[in-house]
């Protein structure tokens, strides 16, 4: 893995249905004040626009002693369906990543790679439910724990 490796968090693209459920939901906002008519009952052809509200997803790295590793590692949160990756390098806390911005409800496929080519890069996958928190605990073999690591 590339040492310049780097924090980041980025979309690649906007999906067709993402983008035609954005167009659609600015336009009912721009047009919602238009009619006058305050009483106005909803009618059937309008679409709800709903985001995601997946739960929140943590992952906890350790090595095969179950000491937390917090360095040498690089971790991509991907999940191909939307076109969402996300990458963490420096902001892992004894051994977890918390609080991923993660937007998108479905499957994630988590990988982690050695920095220092400690261990083998290893690959889980983990499924987001709306409100639903997942742990996931991956076990990197060969790795250098925190502790070890002092």
């Amino acid at each position: 893995m590339n040492a310049g490796f780097r924090e980041d968090v980025s979309r690649r693209s906007l999906s067709r249905r993402r983008f035609g459920a954005g167009l659609t939901a600015l336009a009912a906002v721009g047009l919602a004040g238009c009619t006058g008519d305050e009483e106005q009952e909803e009618s059937d052809d309008s679409a709800d626009f709903e985001l995601d509200d997946p739960g929140d997803l943590t992952i906890r790295l350790e090595n095969e002693d179950g000491d937390p590793v917090s360095s040498g590692v690089a971790v991509t949160i991907e999940n191909e369906e939307e076109d969402f990756t996300a990458n963490y390098q420096n902001n892992i806390q004894d051994g977890e990543i918390t609080g991923a911005s993660l937007i998108y409800e479905g499957e994630y496929t988590i990988t982690v790679e050695s920095v220092d080519d400690e261990f083998e890069t290893v690959e889980e996958s983990v499924t987001l439910e709306e409100d639903e928190d997942e742990t996931v605990t991956i076990v990197l073999e060969g790795a250098t724990g925190d502790s070890d690591a002092e």
